[in-house]
């Protein structure tokens, strides 16, 4: 089985040991959904694990993590008759991706998490447990190509006026971590 693991910067990874090839994406919405697009088309994987940081909303929500449902948090359409985060004159995929289980996910908070190209340091205005900048593009590429798809986050922050310290604190952490959680699992 091709597992590929997508993270956004190598910051994230660097301390990442595992047996599955690791393609970084650059950070924002865009870049992921174009470094998916390629990894689909070109290494034709059999699962794409979308691995990073991301920050969480809720104090009680923290280490490693995974997400199911995926929600884009700046797709702001509102004037035209849409919801915060639904994409206009769009139907499949819905507003928010449910991804399918899988069995590398043992953690099974099954959390949302809403993707933008900022960096979140208050309210978002949407229900959603975590906020990243990539993973709603790469869990759209893969429900539209038809790719198992697991999502895994180190809680770097709290989404708040010290997100950015805690971040640049916690990235170092992430790799190790995931290496841990990784360690036990074959599929």
């Amino acid at each position: 089985m091709k597992v590929i693991i997508l993270s956004a910067i190598k910051e994230e990874t660097h301390s990442l040991n595992t047996e599955y090839d690791i393609n970084h994406t650059g950070v924002g919405k865009v870049n992921a959904a174009l470094s998916t697009l390629r990894t689909v088309k070109e290494e034709k994987p059999d699962l794409i694990i979308n691995f990073g940081t991301a920050g969480s909303l809720n104090t009680n929500i923290s280490g490693l993590i995974d997400c199911k449902y995926f929600v884009q948090r700046d797709m702001d359409s509102r004037p035209l008759g849409t919801d915060l985060g639904q994409t206009p004159f769009e139907k499949d995929p819905p507003m928010v991706i449910e991804i399918e289980d899988h069995p590398i996910n043992t953690i099974n908070m099954n959390l949302i998490c809403a993707t933008g190209d900022s960096f979140v340091e208050s309210d978002i205005g949407l229900k959603a447990d975590v906020v990243d900048m990539e993973a709603y593009a790469i869990a759209k590429v893969c429900y539209q190509e038809s790719i198992p798809f697991a999502c895994f986050k180190y809680i770097s922050d709290f989404a708040d006026e010290s997100a950015a310290n805690d971040f640049s604190e916690n990235v170092k952490k992430a790799g190790i971590v995931f290496s841990e959680y990784l360690s036990d699992k074959s599929i």
